[in-house]
């Protein structure tokens, strides 16, 4: 092996060795937050959790703001590029494609401990300014989602799959509403509330609403795949 190529593999494993101290480091921020709050974690018991030096935490994150922020991007993307596929000018499927991203995540906060603890310590009313900023950041990712949301309603629109006189970002904003809503009452009574029975239910009704009939059937899902395998 050529100096070259001794080390450019070199560099390769450092950026992977890089990437899953990162990693280590966010699972285990996920747990300290979930167990002792936002405020009660701090960046050195991250480290231990992880079994990390605190020099190496410090390395990727400055604050636990940036952890925090970490933690809901890496959650964040794989749902953000599974609803831009929905408004591809090439698919022809946009209410389909988005009723399939709906389930996929509902399915993935049921089924995923880490998602669903995140989702949990999201939910948390606690007064700092990391859990501040974080507010800050949801509100803005909740609009970023809206806008692509409507983005994809109004493709349904010019292949004429919604009823006539809907307006694309009011659908946008009343689904949005409903299936937050499911999410919410189903965090906090588990017992009463079925998440994905019923953000689904709800996300079928309000769909009814804008959406002509027969370009879906409620309650009804094609093969049930992951959407991030769809052909862009």
């Amino acid at each position: 092996m050529s100096a070259v190529s001794n080390g450019s593999a070199m560099a390769r494993k450092s950026k992977e060795d890089a990437q899953a101290t990162r990693e280590g480091i966010l699972d285990a921020a996920i747990a300290c937050f979930h167990e002792h709050g936002v405020v009660g974690t701090t960046l050195a018991m991250i480290a231990t959790r992880a079994g990390y030096t605190r020099g190496a935490v410090y390395w990727h994150f400055k604050n636990k703001t940036e952890v925090l922020e970490a933690m809901i991007e890496r959650d964040r993307m794989p749902f953000v590029q599974r609803l831009q596929r929905t408004y591809a000018p090439q698919r022809q499927t946009p209410i389909l494609d988005l009723r399939e991203v709906i389930r996929v995540s509902l399915a993935e906060l049921v089924g995923d401990p880490r998602q669903r603890s995140l989702m949990e310590i999201l939910l948390r009313s606690e007064q700092s300014s990391e859990s501040l900023s974080v507010q800050a950041m949801q509100r803005q990712n909740s609009q970023e989602e809206l806008d692509m949301v409507t983005r994809t309603l109004e493709r349904a629109r010019e292949l004429g799959q919604l009823r006539p006189g809907v307006d694309p970002a009011a659908a946008s904003r009343m689904l949005h509403i409903s299936v937050t809503g499911a999410l919410y009452n189903a965090m906090a009574q588990p017992e009463q509330y079925d998440l994905e029975r019923d953000g689904l239910m709800v996300m079928d009704v309000v769909l009814q609403a804008y959406v002509r009939d027969g370009v879906f059937q409620p309650g009804v899902f094609p093969a049930q795949t992951d959407s991030a395998g769809w052909d862009a």
